[in-house]
């Protein structure tokens, strides 16, 4: 394989330039050649298959079906639903009239908000890259993309899939780390979707504030998981032992705790370990399902972490073991001591699941309100009034019930979060309307110009006009 090497300098400016002079043009290009595009890109995909599971084995220990589904399949199905409907969203869409615009015509027209500005991270390198391109893109705009700097195997594919498709002037990808990040955000774009932590996104949201730059910021944060006594705790097991482990817990809607009725403390945590070898037998790091963390960087942080905790008394129910060549975490259960330490105060974006038993619902809220507003929250019950409780009692970006992770794959449905967990909303007709200015425009009745019953000087019959409006409009 060639030396990496980062973008210069030189060639960010002229990505800029090229695609700053391109913009008008490509705001431009009718619906059907930017479905075309899209089509290109879902057939080059496919074609690089094998390419792309492999090189996210490398960069993340993938297996291939786990690849295939949770990175390839999303990246397709979003490029066919976008094909699909994109005609009827960039269509205008009419408004209805009152009384005062009677012989009006008012109607939305979505148009490309021009240069965006696309940062992804390393967690899902092929996938999330590619559905918020796919939206620019189906809006009209023209985008740099720049992937994170460790997904080193994943960002080559990538970068030549994109060239294969796009000319540089309309897409184009930037490599590096924070010199080149840094640079581009001192550009001036028309809109910036960043993916990664609350840190990095409020450096993100400061610097497009100073161009009065739009930003879609998606986040994380401690998403929960409510487990209720009446639920079918083998299916909840289950599904909490997927969502996760999936990708090693580097997923950003992964359950990062959960609270159990206490009720249910022996056999919670007994279904949970047998799930966890029928997941991935009594030696997980044999498993050819189970990826792998990262980088040294954040298999250090995840150590220290669970070290520190187990200084402090806090019980480790399974797991534990981490090898550093292999860059390897076992999928990992904990109870914790206390609550205000960094395993319960950061996200966590690994393989490690603190469970904390609660007496009453009031408890487990009372934890979830004490912190930041998660990406996710997740519900296990099957008492209506329970579920019910748990969404008016706290605030998430999504919420999914008796299941989890799945309703990002629901292609009506925004992915978003709220305040620390994200700004903005991504994906089908919701990203498509992120990178669009919904542009408002009235062509006044040809009878009658509204504003002339305004005119100067204002008489009596103006004010009598202003006060009928005032009185039923």
């Amino acid at each position: 394989m060639a030396t990496r090497r980062y973008s210069t300098a030189a060639e960010i400016a002229l990505y800029y330039t090229r695609q700053t002079a391109y913009q008008p043009e490509c705001k431009q290009l009718s619906v059907q050649v930017r479905k075309e595009l899209l089509s290109k890109l879902e057939q080059v995909i496919l074609a690089r298959r094998k390419d792309i599971q492999e090189a996210l084995f490398q960069d993340l220990g993938k297996a291939a079906l786990e690849s295939d589904y949770a990175e390839i399949f999303a990246v397709i199905s979003e490029l066919r639903f976008i094909q699909k409907k994109l005609g009827r969203w960039a269509a205008p869409t009419a408004v209805a009239n009152n009384l005062l615009f009677f012989g009006a015509k008012a109607y939305i027209q979505s148009e490309p908000k021009g240069r965006t500005l696309i940062i992804s991270p390393w967690n899902y390198p092929f996938q999330l890259p590619l559905v918020h391109l796919a939206a620019s893109v189906a809006a009209g705009n023209t985008v740099i993309l720049k992937p994170s700097e460790f997904s080193e195997h994943t960002n080559r594919i990538l970068a030549e899939i994109i060239a294969e498709v796009f000319d540089p002037q309309h897409v184009a990808v930037v490599e590096g780390a924070v010199e080149e990040t840094t640079q581009l955000l001192a550009l001036r774009f028309d809109h910036i979707h960043f993916t990664g932590s609350p840190a990095v996104g409020k450096i993100v949201m400061q610097q497009a504030a100073k161009n009065l730059c739009g930003v879609t910021l998606e986040l994380g944060g401690k998403s929960p998981v409510f487990i209720d006594r009446q639920t079918d705790l083998s299916k909840t097991c289950k599904n909490i032992i997927w969502a996760k482990f999936l990708n090693a817990g580097q997923t950003c809607i992964a359950p990062d705790y959960a609270l159990v009725d206490s009720s249910l403390k022996e056999a919670f945590l007994a279904q949970l370990k047998e799930a966890l070898i029928t997941a991935f037998g009594t030696d997980p790091k044999l498993s050819k399902d189970y990826a792998r963390i990262i980088n040294g960087r954040q298999l250090t942080r995840l150590k220290t972490i669970l070290e520190e905790e187990l200084a402090q008394g806090t019980q480790l129910i399974c797991g534990g073991e981490v090898l550093e060549e292999q860059r390897y975490m076992a999928p990992t259960v904990v109870i914790p001591t206390r609550l205000d330490r960094r395993l319960m105060q950061d996200e966590l974006f690994g393989p490690i699941l603190p469970v904390i038993f609660y007496q009453d619902l009031a408890e487990a809220l009372q934890i979830v309100n004490e912190r930041e507003k998660p990406l996710s929250c997740y519900i296990f019950s099957d008492n209506k009034a329970y579920v019910e409780q748990v969404i008016k009692h706290t605030s998430a970006g999504s919420t999914c019930i008796n299941d989890a992770v799945i309703q990002i794959m629901h292609p009506n449905l925004p992915f978003a979060g709220v305040n620390n967990s994200g700004i903005g909303q991504s994906l089908g007709k919701f990203g498509f309307q992120d990178f669009s200015h919904q542009r408002a425009i009235l062509q006044s009745s040809p009878w009658v110009r509204m504003s002339s019953f305004f005119w100067f000087p204002y008489k009596e019959r103006t004010k009598k006009l202003v006060n009928l409006l005032i009185k039923w409009f």
